[in-house]
Parts: C-alpha cells; sequence; structure tokens
C-alpha cells in the first residue's frame, strides 16, 4: 500500500460544535468509506441531493447532521480542533468546487484527475453538485507553511468553474460524502509550488487619474521588470505562478496607459516563446497570460522606477 494512504487523521460526529474527535480513521478506509458507504448512510446522501437539487439549504443541512465529519489535513491533541491544538500536519492539502450542474461536476472531475498527477483522490460531494479534491503536499510544520501550499495550487484553480477557497483553513470540517466513481491514484506526486493569498489585485474603485505623459524610459523599465520576472522560469522551473504574475502585473501597466492590450500582450507572448521551460505548453501559458493581463488591466498601477 502507498506510504500516504496509511496516513490517519481524526473523525467527529456530525455536529461541528463537537470538537473532541470520536477516534482516527486511515485515509485508505476514509476513501472507501466514500466509495462503499453503508445503505442507510447511501439513503442520507439521495436525501441530501434531493434537497440540494430543489435549493432547500436547511433541510440539506439538517441531513447533514446525521454524518460524520473529519479534518484530513491534520492531527490534533484531541482536546479542539482550533489551530492551538493541531500536534502534526499530513501531507494532504484538500481542494473545493461548489454549486456546479451536477453533469458539469462528472465530467469535470474526470478532467481533474487526469490534468493533474500531484491529486491524490477526486470525488463528488454529498449534493452532487460539488466536488473534492485531496493533494500531495510536502510535510508542513506551521500553518502559514500549509496556507502558502493552499495559495499556490489556489492561483491556478481560482480560474476553474465553482472555486471554493474556503478550505486554505487546513483544521475545516470535511463532512462524509459519497461517491462510487471516486477516482485515486497510489503515486501522485507532490504540489510543492508556494504563493500568496489570492485576489490582492482587487478592481479599482473610483476614477484613475490618467497619465499625463508616458516617457520612453518608464517602458523600458516595465518590459525589463516583465522580462526579468519570465527569466526566472527557467531558473527555477516553475512556470504557472510566475507567468500569471507577470501578466497580471503587466495587465497592471496597461490599465494605467503605458502600454496598449495589444503591445502587451505580443511582448508577454514574446517572452513566453523565448523560454525553454514553457515550450513544452505554449498555448497554455498564452492562454493563461491572456486572462490574467485581462485581470490585471482592471487595477491600474503606477510604474515607480527604482
Amino acid at each position: 500500500m502507498s506510504n500516504y494512504l496509511s496516513t490517519t487523521f481524526d473523525y467527529y460526529p456530525a455536529n461541528i460544535a463537537i470538537t473532541q474527535p470520536l477516534g482516527q480513521i486511515s485515509l485508505h478506509n476514509y476513501l472507501y468509506a466514500i466509495k462503499h458507504p453503508k445503505p442507510h448512510i447511501v439513503e442520507i446522501f439521495k436525501e441530501i441531493e434531493k434537497a440540494s437539487l430543489v435549493g432547500d439549504k436547511k433541510l440539506k443541512s439538517k441531513l447533514k447532521e446525521r454524518l460524520f465529519y473529519f479534518t484530513p489535513c491534520i492531527k490534533t491533541d484531541g482536546l479542539g480542533r482550533c489551530y492551538d491544538n493541531i500536534t502534526e500536519w499530513n501531507q494532504i492539502l484538500i481542494l473545493d468546487f461548489d454549486n456546479l450542474e451536477p453533469e458539469f461536476a462528472v465530467d469535470f472531475k474526470e478532467y481533474l484527475f487526469d490534468t493533474y498527477s500531484c491529486f491524490i483522490a477526486v470525488f463528488l460531494s454529498a449534493s452532487k453538485c460539488g466536488i473534492k479534491v485531496l493533494v500531495r503536499i510536502p510535510k508542513c510544520s506551521s500553518v502559514e507553511e500549509f496556507k502558502s501550499y493552499f495559495y499556490g495550487i489556489a492561483s491556478e484553480m481560482q480560474y476553474y468553474k465553482g472555486w471554493d477557497s474556503s478550505s486554505k483553513n487546513c483544521s475545516l470540517p470535511n463532512f462524509l460524502t459519497y461517491d462510487p466513481d471516486l477516482r485515486y491514484r497510489l503515486d501522485a506526486t507532490v504540489w510543492d509550488g508556494v504563493g500568496i493569498q489570492i485576489n490582492e489585485c482587487k478592481e479599482f474603485e473610483g476614477e484613475f487619474e490618467p497619465l499625463e505623459d508616458v516617457s520612453e524610459e518608464d517602458i523600458t523599465g516595465i518590459k525589463l521588470l516583465l522580462k526579468r520576472m519570465i527569466a526566472k522560469i527557467d531558473v527555477e522551473q516553475s512556470g504557472h505562478i510566475l507567468v500569471r504574475s507577470a501578466s497580471l502585473l503587466a495587465g497592471a501597466y496597461c490599465g494605467a496607459g503605458y502600454l496598449s492590450y495589444e503591445e502587451v500582450r505580443d511582448y508577454i507572448f514574446e517572452l513566453i516563446d523565448g523560454s525553454d521551460y514553457l515550450q513544452k505548453s505554449l498555448r497554455t501559458y498564452k492562454k493563461t497570460a491572456e486572462q490574467m493581463i485581462a485581470v490585471g488591466i482592471t487595477s491600474p498601477l503606477k510604474y515607480s522606477r527604482i
């Protein structure tokens, strides 16, 4: 059995007000319980699915209280599940996608599992309108370190439909679900990309004062800054995070009026074409760049020479 499937964590009665665990369960048995629950549990899940389809959130919440909840990301001292109660971090991170159409959720689940080799398991939520993902990450020693890996992968996941960032809380309760078609692998790779909190680039509110004069020196400085950011990709062997960061910044300068959208896009594309590391998926990286430039434009930024 793969080593990470023997990982253990706490399980609790479904009432989230109860924070003392009933015991521990292995990841292997947790996944088995999702794939092969007992008959009376299956009936609860069917009722949850019906409540979700008709939009009855109160009934859905009441039904969930008849299930168990788990904390796969951490081990605790057994006295609670606050950050202060954490004694150890498992090499597991959870991703959530909610409010999806059931047919889309099924297809999206397959896409995620087939696309990301670091995903240990991907399965539907009890409502069949959401997806949960277990990601393999390095061993952490603090909440801050755990969140750095979450923000690293969230910087990519946030653009998918239904993204929910609440699982940045490593002690968040995860209710038992049911998916007989759960997908899992025994040889998941390790996601080790780090990042900072997403959504830091907020849409500008109010009127942005237009630039009276754009100097060639400013444009040269902006292009040099972007060039250096993309150049780091071949050194650090990490593509998506740096492409996103550079493109977001490029969009912000575009929004401020230093360069036109076409000039920014063409320049970023030129830098991407010149990177050896990015050659493996030029189309994907350019698509990411276009998306991030569009986001950056909504948050104009004035260039400061250093």
